[in-house]
C-alpha cells in the first residue's frame, strides 16, 4: 500500500482549460510542432485552442447530422485532418482555419472514417540516419520531421545533374494574385497566406521526403494520398486476405526510416472479434527514388493550379454576366416600344441618332424619362466594372497561372523524356504534350480577352459619354441659352468609337464567344473537332486565325469553358496514370492474428527502429530492425494490458515477419483508464485505484536500459503465421504490479475533483506534453513530461 506520508510525485502543469461543450473523449489531437490542442465536441464542432486557452478557430458543417469521426495533425503541424461522416476528410490550415483540400469518401454513400494516419517517409533513409547518428545528439529525428532543419545532404554529396533536375524555377516567378472570396469555405485563394501556402511555400525538407496520408473506413477500405492532395487510390483489405473480409481498420503507425507502414484492424463475427496486424509496404517510395518528391509536388501544384484557374474562370463568367445583365434589361425595355412605333430596335435607333442627329420620339422619351442620369450611371458602372475586372482576372490571375502551369508541365515532360525511371513514374510524353497544347490554347484565349476587353471598354466609354450627352440634349430646350454649350460638347465626342460599339460590342461582343457558358454536351461535341488533328494547338490556332479574319470555319472555336473542361480532363488522364503506377507498387503483407476476443476500445500502436545483432562474414554488426509495439487493454480485466512486439524484416521494400512477442501487465487492484505510447521508450498508463489516480510510464522497448523494462515471450512460427482463430493460444511473459512506484510519473490529488479519463500525448523532444481530459469531459489539463520535481507546484 502507498505510504500517505510520502509527498506525491507530480509533473508541472502548463495549462488548464474549462470548456462549455462536452468533448468527445475519442477525438483529441495535440499539434506536434505548436502548442495547439484540437478536440471535437458532442455538438460535432472541432475547436482548436492555444496553450493559454485562446481559441484559434472552429470548424463545423452546415449539415447538423454530420459526425466528426477522426482528427489528425500533419507531422509538421501546418494542417489538421478532420474526418466528417458526410463530406469526407477536410485538410484545414492551422493558420487560417480554411479548408485547403477535401478527400471525398470512396463511393456514393456516407462512410465513417475509423482510422486516420499522417506520416513522413524519407527517400534516402540511410543517408539521413547516418547524419543523425554522426551528430551525436546535436540533431534528432523530431527536428527533421517538424521541418525545422533541412535534410539535404552535405557538401560532400553534391550532385550537379540531380541539383539541376530539382531546380525549382517557379520560385523566381512573381507570386500569384489573390482571388476575391465567394463567401464559401472552399475559397482557399482569397487570402495572401492561403495562396502562399498553396503555391509559394518553400520546402524545408528539400526533395528527400514524402508525406503519406492514410484514411481507413468502416467497410475495410484504405485510401492513400501523398503530399496532402495527390491521390494514390483506394484498397479493400478484404481483397488481400479472406480473413480480413469485413474488417474495420483501427490504427495506423509508421516510421520515417521505413517505407513499411502498419495497420491494426478488427473483424467481428457472431461469437468473437479478431484483432489483426497488417503490414503495408509502399514500394513506390523506394522505387521512384529522388524523383518521387518532384513528381508528386509538381503534380500537386498542377492540381492546385487547376482549382485556381477554375475559380478565376468562374469569377470571370460572373463578371461577364453582371456586365451584360443590366444593359440587356434596358435594351429589352426600349426595343419593345421601338418595334411597335418605329419598326426598329435600339441598335438601329442609336446608330440613326449618331449619324443624323435625329432622335425618334420614343427614343427621346426613353432617354429623358426612363433611362435618365441615374440609369446611365448604373449602366456605366456595371459595364465599366465588368470589363475592368475581366481584364484584371486575365492579366493578374489567369495568365500567370497558365505560365506556371506550362513550366510545371515542362518539368514533368522532361522527367518522362529523359529519366530511366519513366516506367516507375507512370508519365506519358504524349499526354503531357496534349496538356501543354491546351494550356497554349488557353493562353491565346486570355491574350485575346485582354485585347478585346480593352478595345470594347474604350469604345464603351465613348458610347457612355455620347449617351450622357444625348440625355442632356434631349432634355434641353433648343431655344435656351445652353443649346450652344451642348453643341460644343458634341464636337468632343469620339463618334467613330461610338458607332463601332453600337454595331459591334453592343450588338454582339466578341468576348461572348469566349465567355458564354455552354452545356457539357455542347462542349464535348465541340471539342471533338479539335481532337482530329495531331497537334491540338496548331488546329486551334488555325481555327482562331479564321475566326479573327472572319473566314468560314466548320464551327465556332472552343471557348473558355470548353478549353478548361478539356484541360481538367486531360490532366486527370495524367494523374490517373501516375496514381495507377504508384498503386501497383503498394503491397500488403501477411496479416498476423493477435487476439481472438478483442472487445477493448483502449489500444495504441507505435513503430520504431531498434538495433539488433546479426552475423555478417564472421562479424557481429548492428542492423536496424523495424519493430512495432501494440498495447491493448485486456477484454477480461480492466486492470491488465497486453503489449505485443512485432519485428519485421524488410528487403527491397518488402516486409516479412521475423518475430512476434507478447507481454501481459496486470495490476492486483484498480483499473486502467487509458494507454498511450509517448515515444520510442515509454508507454503511458492512467491507473486508478480506490481514492486516487496516477500516471505511469512503462519502459516497453527491448532496447531500454531500464532495470524495470517489460519482459517479452517470443511466439513460435506456428502462432505468428496464424491468420485464423483455430487453436490460438499464444504464450506471453507476465508482469504483476501491486504498487507501481518504479513507474510513477504523476499523482492526482485525492482532494481534487478532477478525475483523469483520457490522455493525448505529444512525445516530440523539447515539446513533450500530455493532455489529460477529466471524467466530466468539460475540463482538461496539460502537463510537462520533461518535468519531474517533487512537491505540489504542479497541481497549484
Amino acid at each position: 500500500m502507498e505510504n500517505r506520508d510520502e509527498e506525491p510525485v507530480v509533473l508541472n502543469m502548463l495549462a488548464e482549460k474549462a470548456v462549455s461543450q462536452a468533448i468527445n473523449s475519442d477525438q483529441l489531437a495535440y499539434c506536434p510542432t505548436m502548442d495547439l490542442m484540437a478536440s471535437a465536441t458532442e455538438e460535432q464542432h472541432v475547436l482548436v485552442y492555444r496553450l493559454n486557452g485562446d481559441r484559434v478557430f472552429v470548424a463545423k458543417q452546415r449539415n447538423v447530422s454530420a459526425i466528426v469521426s477522426r482528427l489528425k495533425w500533419k507531422p509538421n503541424g501546418q494542417l489538421l485532418a478532420i474526418a466528417w461522416s458526410d463530406t469526407g476528410t477536410h485538410l484545414v490550415s492551422a493558420e487560417s482555419g480554411r479548408i485547403v483540400h477535401q478527400i471525398p469518401n470512396p463511393g456514393d454513400r456516407e462512410k465513417k472514417v475509423t482510422c486516420l494516419g499522417w506520416s513522413i517517409n524519407f527517400l534516402n533513409s540511410p543517408t539521413i540516419q547516418a547524419r543523425v547518428e554522426s551528430s551525436k545528439g546535436g540533431l534528432n529525428l523530431d527536428d527533421l520531421l517538424s521541418q525545422t532543419i533541412q535534410t539535404q545532404t552535405s557538401d560532400d554529396d553534391l550532385d550537379l545533374p540531380r541539383d539541376l533536375a530539382l531546380l525549382d524555377i517557379e520560385e523566381t516567378l512573381p507570386k500569384l494574385s489573390v482571388l476575391n472570396s465567394g463567401g464559401r469555405d472552399q475559397d482557399v485563394f482569397s487570402s495572401r497566406a492561403s495562396v502562399d501556402a498553396m503555391f509559394h511555400y518553400a520546402h524545408k525538407r528539400g526533395d528527400d521526403a514524402v508525406d503519406v496520408l492514410v484514411v481507413g473506413y468502416d467497410d475495410g477500405t484504405i485510401h492513400l494520398s501523398i503530399y496532402n492532395t495527390f491521390q494514390i487510390g483506394s484498397f479493400r483489405l478484404g481483397d488481400i486476405a479472406r480473413s480480413l473480409d469485413g474488417c474495420k481498420p483501427l490504427l495506423h503507425s509508421s516510421h520515417a526510416y521505413f517505407t513499411t507502414h502498419a495497420l491494426l484492424a478488427i473483424t467481428t463475427t457472431a461469437d468473437q472479434q479478431n484483432l489483426y496486424f497488417v503490414p503495408l509496404d509502399l514500394r513506390f517510395v523506394s522505387n521512384s527514388g529522388q524523383y518521387l518528391s518532384l513528381l508528386a509536388s509538381k503534380s500537386t501544384q498542377l492540381q492546385n493550379l487547376l482549382r485556381y484557374i477554375h475559380q478565376a474562370q468562374t469569377q470571370m463568367h460572373s463578371e461577364w454576366k453582371a456586365c451584360q445583365d443590366l444593359p440587356n434589361k434596358y435594351i429589352r425595355n426600349i426595343n419593345e416600344s421601338l418595334q411597335e412605333s418605329c419598326q426598329c430596335d435600339l441598335i438601329q435607333a442609336a446608330y440613326h441618332l449618331v449619324v443624323t442627329g435625329n432622335c425618334y420620339p420614343v427614343m427621346k422619351e426613353w432617354l429623358v424619362d426612363e433611362l435618365t442620369e441615374r440609369g446611365h450611371k448604373r449602366w456605366e458602372k456595371a459595364v465599366t466594372t465588368g470589363y475592368e475586372n475581366i481584364r484584371r482576372l486575365a492579366h493578374e490571375n489567369l495568365l500567370p497561372a497558365l505560365e506556371r502551369g506550362a513550366i510545371i508541365v515542362s518539368r514533368l515532360r522532361g522527367l518522362s523524356r529523359y529519366q530511366d525511371s519513366n516506367a516507375t513514374l507512370g508519365l506519358s510524353t504524349q499526354d503531357l504534350n496534349n496538356v501543354f497544347d491546351i494550356i497554349s490554347c488557353l493562353t491565346l484565349i486570355m491574350h485575346s480577352i485582354l485585347i478585346y476587353s480593352s478595345k470594347e471598354l474604350e469604345q464603351f466609354l465613348a458610347f457612355s459619354k455620347w449617351l450622357r450627352h444625348e440625355i442632356d440634349v434631349q432634355a434641353t430646350d433648343l431655344t435656351s441659352s445652353s443649346a450652344d454649350e451642348m453643341a460644343d460638347k458634341d464636337a468632343m465626342i469620339d463618334h467613330r468609337n461610338v458607332l463601332e460599339y453600337i454595331q459591334g460590342a453592343m450588338t454582339r461582343s466578341q468576348l461572348s464567344d469566349f465567355l458564354s457558358q455552354q452545356p457539357l454536351e455542347d462542349i464535348q461535341a465541340e471539342w471533338k473537332l479539335v481532337e482530329k488533328r495531331y497537334s491540338l494547338y496548331d488546329d486551334f490556332k488555325e481555327k482562331f486565325r479564321k475566326y479573327t479574319e472572319d473566314l468560314p470555319t466548320e464551327k465556332i472555336i472552343p471557348g473558355l469553358d470548353a478549353l478548361s473542361f478539356q484541360l481538367n480532363r486531360q490532366c486527370e488522364v495524367v494523374f490517373d496514370q501516375i496514381a495507377k503506377t504508384e498503386k501497383r507498387n503498394v503491397i500488403y503483407g501477411t496479416p498476423i492474428l493477435l487476439d481472438i476476443s478483442c472487445k477493448s476500445r483502449l489500444m495504441d500502436m507505435r513503430m520504431c527502429t531498434e538495433v539488433r545483432s546479426q552475423l555478417f562474414s564472421c562479424k557481429i554488426l548492428g542492423v536496424d530492425a523495424c519493430v512495432t509495439y501494440i498495447a491493448v487493454r485486456s477484454s477480461e480485466s480492466n486492470s491488465a494490458v497486453y503489449v505485443y512486439r512485432v519485428e519485421l524484416m524488410i528487403e527491397n521494400g518488402v516486409s516479412s515477419t521475423r518475430a512476434v512477442e507478447l507481454c501481459l501487465i496486470s495490476f492486483l487492484r484498480g483499473s486502467i483508464k487509458d494507454i498511450k505510447f509517448v515515444d520510442d521508450d515509454s508507454l503511458m498508463v492512467i491507473w486508478s485505484a480506490e481514492d486516487h489516480a496516477q500516471l505511469l510510464c512503462l519502459p516497453y522497448s527491448s532496447r531500454s536500459n531500464s532495470l524495470h523494462r517489460l519482459p517479452y515471450e517470443r511466439w513460435s512460427t506456428d502462432y505468428h503465421c496464424h491468420t485464423t482463430s483455430s487453436n490460438f493460444d499464444p504464450p506471453y511473459a507476465h508482469l504483476q504490479l501491486d504498487e507501481p512506484k518504479n513507474y510513477l510519473r504523476h499523482t492526482f490529488s485525492s482532494d481534487d475533483a478532477f478525475s483523469p479519463e483520457k490522455i493525448e500525448v505529444n512525445g516530440r523532444k523539447g515539446r513533450r506534453v500530455v493532455c489529460i481530459l477529466g471524467h466530466d469531459r468539460l475540463h482538461y489539463k496539460i502537463y510537462d513530461l520533461d518535468s519531474g520535481v517533487d512537491g505540489m507546484e504542479g497541481e497549484a
